[in-house]
């Protein structure tokens, strides 16, 4: 488990089917994933299987975001082995994504989510770089990307045919910009 000031990351489990079966069903979280359409119930159960597998034979995966103050599922985080299919992208490359119901957009939970995440790719997996593929039009996620200290590389094309902005960022500057927006925090009190 890892946690923030704000959130909960527990790692993903067949359980958390229900979730990405809401999240999946909504058209403005779905817009910017795939084929932008939403999913049908089959294809949510086979991700959600296959992330669960991911974790039980990495160690590491998908986590469910939980917001601390109302133990409330709001999304997902995941760090995973990037797989087959994107031209130009390792299969073992280190991805980083995340999706969070559209009620709880604008508050900054992506980038906390993501950081704390990075951060324990970097430190307890070794994690040489992380990479994002993010559709070009997706502003949010090419903000929170850009927080996490990640940059541009290069425009491609990804299963099934959709075109997607490949971001990464080592991890120096990754480290470095999650010290930096830590700093730039008033201090509790």
């Amino acid at each position: 488990m890892l946690q923030t000031e704000r959130l909960l990351l527990r790692p993903w489990c067949a359980d958390d089917v229900a979730l990405l079966a809401s999240l999946s069903a909504i058209p403005r979280v779905t817009r910017y994933i795939s084929d932008g359409r939403t999913w049908s119930a089959l294809k949510t159960i086979a991700v959600s299987d296959a992330a669960a597998e991911h974790w039980h034979r990495h160690g590491f995966g998908w986590r469910v975001i939980t917001q601390l103050t109302s133990g409330t599922d709001i999304g997902l985080l995941a760090v995973n082995l990037m797989g087959d299919g994107t031209p130009g992208v390792a299969p073992d490359e280190h991805e980083i994504g995340w999706w969070l119901a559209p009620e709880h957009w604008g508050h900054g939970y992506s980038t906390e989510a993501a950081r704390a995440a990075a951060t324990d790719a970097f430190a307890t997996l070794g994690a040489p770089a992380l990479t994002a593929r993010i559709h070009p039009d997706n502003r949010a996620s090419l903000a929170v990307a850009a927080r996490l200290g990640m940059e541009f590389a290069f425009n491609t094309v990804a299963p099934p045919g959709v075109p997607v902005s490949v971001y990464r960022a080592d991890r120096a500057p990754c480290v470095a910009a999650a010290r930096d927006a830590e700093r730039a925090q008033p201090p509790s009190e």
